[in-house]
């Protein structure tokens, strides 16, 4: 079983009731969020449960963050509870084009980790160690995600990178310094995920698909995943990644949709889950045998993976919330044997 460390924010989502905007809803459901917080949970439920290193708020909403993160059997050993409150995202409604998070709350207490306490200990038993991107909003957050996305290549652990852009968090003058530290764990990382649109006010590259791909490869990474909401997902490696150079497409599965908050985190879980395991370490996926057949640079446990990924992302979006609605690996299993059948 891979050993994994997820960092980054753990924050509360608030889903509004009926009403033509915002301002007409009256009230709102809560539930847990923030993208790293959202993978360390569709881990756990995949069967491979992950240290994660978040911090959460003395109030009434760290509490109830603390005790869903319990309840999902995350490791308390790398979760920290600081003074001060949660930061809340309030989700905008489906049918409008307006943007998809508002964040309120200063920010410190969920997204300003601290340089100094990057969990070291853990990187000497970790494989596999994933951060998103959110936390280099803040300049304590910057700091201490390049230090562990750092820290983590030099221990030899895989990295991957969810770049996550959230202009809307970065301060006044502050978006060259965020771009800069984005850019340095890009570099230091060997699998990126990212969507178009996010990518492209980042300076990273100015391609969409494939090439956007390439491009993100060309600057470190041997792998580059980009997810295209409903028409799946596609991913390019190079001759270095353990699954070969190869350049893939999964269409993704249609499925009707209730809510999507936090799919691409399921399908980060669900990508992660399988290439950390690799391809051929259970039953749901092709044996070594067969992978060896195909040949081992051929994409094939990266195509599976894909695969995968997208069954856990589809899943997601048939139910309310983005954490709560993370399938298990058992749902994925039998998604993905009634969609063969």
């Amino acid at each position: 079983m891979p050993e994994i460390l997820v960092a980054g924010e753990t924050l509360v989502d608030f889903l509004p009731g009926e009403g033509a905007t915002l301002r007409d809803v009256e009230g709102f459901s809560h539930r847990p969020g923030g993208a790293p917080a959202n993978v360390a949970v569709g881990l756990a439920r995949l069967g491979v449960v992950p240290a994660f290193w978040t911090r959460l708020g003395g109030d009434p909403f760290g509490d109830f963050l603390a005790e869903t993160l319990g309840s999902e059997l995350i490791p308390t050993t790398q979760i920290e509870r600081v003074d001060g409150n949660t930061t809340l995202a309030v989700v905008s409604l489906p049918e409008t084009d307006d943007r998809r998070f508002r964040f309120y709350g200063a920010g410190d207490v969920t997204f300003g980790f601290d340089p100094d306490a990057v969990p070291t200990d853990a990187l000497a038993s970790a494989s596999w160690v994933h951060l998103g991107g959110v936390a280099l909003t803040h300049p304590r957050g910057r700091e201490a995600m390049v230090e562990l996305a750092t820290r983590a290549a030099d221990h030899g652990c895989t990295v991957s990178f969810d770049v996550n852009y959230r202009p809307d968090l970065v301060a006044e003058g502050a978006t060259d310094d965020v771009l800069a530290a984005l850019r340095e764990v890009v570099e230091a990382s060997d699998v990126v995920f990212c969507s178009e649109e996010e990518v492209a006010e980042t300076g990273l590259s100015s391609r969409w698909g494939a090439g956007l791909a390439r491009d993100l490869c060309a600057l470190g990474p041997h792998t580059a995943v980009v997810t295209l909401g409903a028409d799946g997902a596609l991913a390019a490696s190079t001759a270095d990644a353990p699954w070969g150079e190869a350049t893939v497409r999964h269409e993704g599965f249609a499925v009707e949709s209730r809510d999507t908050t936090g799919a691409g985190d399921a399908f980060t879980a669900g990508l992660i889950a399988r290439l950390a395991a690799g391809s051929g370490s259970d039953a749901d996926g092709p044996s070594d045998e067969e992978s060896n057949e195909r040949g081992a640079s051929d994409g094939a446990a990266l195509d599976d993976a894909l695969a995968f990924a997208n069954a856990t992302a589809a899943l997601s979006v048939r139910d309310i919330g983005g954490m709560s609605a993370l399938p298990t690996r058992e749902a994925v299993a039998a998604f993905l044997d009634d969609d063969d059948a």
